[in-house]
């Protein structure tokens, strides 16, 4: 059984927040935060997550580098696949059922990234036509739905694994500053991306 730590995000309730390392994250929130973010939140998420598996077994982590990682061609598909895997050991050595397929994630936000940078290709000139800017977004909305599924999946087991861990531990994560901070890129991204098909440059 976990005991109770400081509340790395700052919660002042010790009945909320990220104690002993974790939290439970609802698919709501992933879902809002991913869309309202234009799917920035993966980054934070990436990291909060992260720090909660250091936090959580004592391990270097570094969960700002870790996260950043995801900007690195290439290299980004080995740290989230190191993600995953990771906390599908920690289930499986607590014998908590998991439904995490590595190899299977990892195709995945690769596909979503090469549309992602279809899209970015598409819609990086303004000599092609609406339509085609309109297809590039619809691409790229597209890619961000599928990465709201893959993050949906991951978090549903990690919250099983903390539930299992200790049931207090499916107490709500507090909202950190970070998810903060990813609405507001996110709100400059969404007028960006809007305004390039209207008034591309």
């Amino acid at each position: 059984m976990a005991t109770w730590q400081t509340d790395n995000y700052g919660a002042e309730n010790p009945h909320t927040g990220d104690l002993a390392g974790g939290a439970y994250i609802s698919p709501t929130r992933i879902i809002l935060l991913s869309i309202v973010s234009m799917g920035l939140y993966w980054l934070y998420w990436m990291y909060r997550t992260w720090k909660q598996y250091g936090d959580h077994t004592g391990a270097e982590a570094y969960p700002v580098w870790h996260a950043l990682t995801q900007l690195v061609p290439v290299y980004g598909f080995f740290r989230f696949h190191a993600h995953v895997r990771v906390f599908k050991n920690l289930m499986q050595q607590r014998s908590v059922p998991d439904t995490l397929n590595l190899d299977a994630l990892v195709v995945i936000v690769v596909i979503t990234t090469v549309a992602n940078v279809v899209a970015g290709g598409l819609s990086g000139s303004s000599s092609v036509s609406l339509a085609t800017r309109l297809i590039a977004f619809v691409i790229q909305l597209a890619a961000i739905a599928v990465g709201i599924g893959v993050l949906c999946r991951i978090q549903s087991n990690l919250n099983r694994y903390w539930a299992d861990v200790d049931r207090r531990l499916a107490q709500p994560a507090r909202f950190g500053k970070g998810e903060t901070v990813c609405i507001v890129l996110g709100i400059i991204a969404w007028l960006v991306s809007i305004g390039s098909i209207i008034w591309p440059t």
